[in-house]
């Protein structure tokens, strides 16, 4: 199985376009949100793209707010999701309507292996007291850390890669 994991694209085509690319051969794409740019003057220039992407989904983010939701052709409607694959369940979401710690206790509550997030646009991938994986790939397009990034889970790895140098940043195992 493989998983990519994409967030706070914020327009910029070029970027969601190579990370999906080196995905190759991906079973599904989750994008936690801020798919289109900042403001309304802004045109959605990535939903021509987007609408041409295969088995992604979605949650919503901040900045997901008007007519380019329509656009798209995609669904991004909800703010969270619980996506199964299979043995694995991951909760997905943008992360700015609550703190982390409620996102961790639906999560676990919901028997989750991986919670995904935005929002902060700096990567993340660790594992909590209940074993359970929080990932925040970064930002594709706008990294708060110094370096755009997206993640993939592949069988039982997952790993954040450095966009441009298509590099793996830090990699974790994990349990399925």
């Amino acid at each position: 199985m493989k998983i990519g994991f994409v967030s706070d694209t914020h327009g910029d085509e070029y970027s969601l376009r190579r990370a999906i690319e080196y995905m190759d051969n991906y079973d599904a794409v989750i994008h936690t949100g801020d798919v289109l740019p900042y403001g309304v003057d802004y045109p959605c220039f990535i939903s021509e793209y987007i609408k041409t992407v295969r088995d992604i989904y979605f949650v919503r983010g901040n900045t997901d707010y008007f007519d380019g939701i329509e656009i798209m052709n995609k669904d991004i409607s909800n703010y969270d999701s619980i996506f199964t694959f299979s043995n694995l369940k991951i909760y997905a979401t943008h992360g700015f309507c609550n703190h982390i710690a409620k996102y961790e206790e639906i999560a676990t509550k919901s028997k989750c292996n991986i919670l995904v997030h935005g929002h902060t646009h700096v990567k993340k991938l660790e594992k909590n007291e209940n074993n359970l994986i929080i990932l925040n790939p970064g930002s594709t397009s706008k990294p708060r850390d110094g370096v755009a990034s997206f993640a993939i889970l592949e069988d039982d790895i997952i790993s954040l890669y450095d966009i441009e140098k298509l590099r793996v940043i830090k990699q974790m195992k994990i349990d399925i």
